[in-house]
């Protein structure tokens, strides 16, 4: 990642170090599909924005100083309940709710409670990572396990989700779920009447989940795409081939790829227009789907880099260190 973001500025890299998490890289929001709630329209402009979640009308997005600004539908409060303040880490929609990480690990929930998807939400901190099926809602614990709450009527999601620890991150979809272990293979749970669980790919390696309606798909080290599942809409055999894809999601029967220039790639169903008003160039660093509508993180174009006589990067333990040695300009 260290070296990435070296690349980015066109500069050359001399070690490549494996950090976990993704380097924030603050941006403005790109919007598209459906607009029934103002999920496009009233997406907010401006830049400054880390990080992006949708739900399934309703989207999200996280400042630098970790406040959270909401748009769209808010019928069950998933807008006007989204907690003020600052310190917030990380963001998840569900179909009608929404969830928020704070710097200590702690859980904010609000929107729809019919399931307990705000009310029973675990308590305590320490937690690392949040995310959302339609009804059901998934945390991991800092030492890899999995809490779960809310809707367990349908692929009982929350009573069979894995024991265990190690698990590094988890996707939920249409009443099924996926968990990544720390050796890159996938666990699965849920409904399976098109796949969603039996098709799971086997083995290790895969560095990223996501899911959504009857349909999955995992991020291999080379960042290729494995799809499975049902694929009414060329969810699956439309599956771009090749390498080097760095992220990927879903919204509804359409799914999403980003590719290392930061173009988006998508395919499936085309509804609302979610295929073919897909924006176009480069620059994204992150795609957060709703069920109804895509969002998009694109960079702020980055600070002129001054002029440097020498660059060094070394690695210290898990830390990288970059300093920079200037040449003084003369008159």
């Amino acid at each position: 990642m260290i070296c990435r973001m070296i690349r980015f500025l066109g500069l050359a890299c001399l070690v490549t170090m494996s950090l976990m998490g993704r380097i924030a890289v603050a941006g403005s929001l790109a919007t598209w599909g459906n607009d029934l709630f103002g999920q496009v329209s009233s997406a907010p402009s401006g830049t400054g924005f880390t990080a992006i979640a949708s739900g399934g009308n309703t989207s999200y997005a996280l400042r630098a100083d970790g406040s959270i600004v909401a748009w769209g539908r808010d019928e069950d409060g998933e807008v006007s309940n989204t907690p003020s303040g600052t310190g917030f880490t990380a963001i998840a929609g569900g179909y009608w709710n929404g969830y928020a990480l704070r710097a200590d690990g702690s859980i904010a929930a609000w929107g729809w409670n019919v399931n307990g998807q705000v009310s029973n939400i675990p308590t305590g901190t320490g937690f690392t990572a949040i995310a959302s099926e339609y009804f059901t809602a998934f945390a991991l614990r800092a030492d890899g396990s999995i809490a779960a709450w809310g809707a367990d009527q349908i692929g009982q999601l929350v009573s069979n989700t894995p024991s265990g620890t190690g698990f590094k991150a988890i996707a939920g979809g249409y009443f099924s779920a996926y968990a990544l272990r720390a050796d890159g293979s996938i666990a699965a749970w849920g409904r399976d009447d098109d796949g969603e669980v039996s098709n799971t790919p086997s083995g290790t390696g895969f560095t990223a989940i996501a899911t959504g309606v009857y349909a999955a798909y995992a991020l291999r080290a080379d960042g290729s795409i494995a799809a499975w599942g049902s694929d009414q809409y060329g969810q699956v055999s439309e599956t771009p081939s090749g390498t080097g894809f760095t992220a990927i999601d879903v919204a509804g029967y359409t799914a999403y790829a980003l590719r290392a220039d930061g173009s988006i790639v998508a395919w499936g169903s085309d509804e609302f227009g979610l295929k073919s008003n897909t924006p176009s160039g480069t620059g994204f660093t992150a795609i957060a789907l709703g069920r109804f509508q895509g969002l998009a993180l694109r960079a702020e174009q980055p600070p002129a880099v001054p002029e440097p006589s020498t660059l060094v990067l070394t690695a210290v333990g898990a830390i990288a260190v970059v300093w920079r040695q200037s040449r003084r300009r003369t008159a």
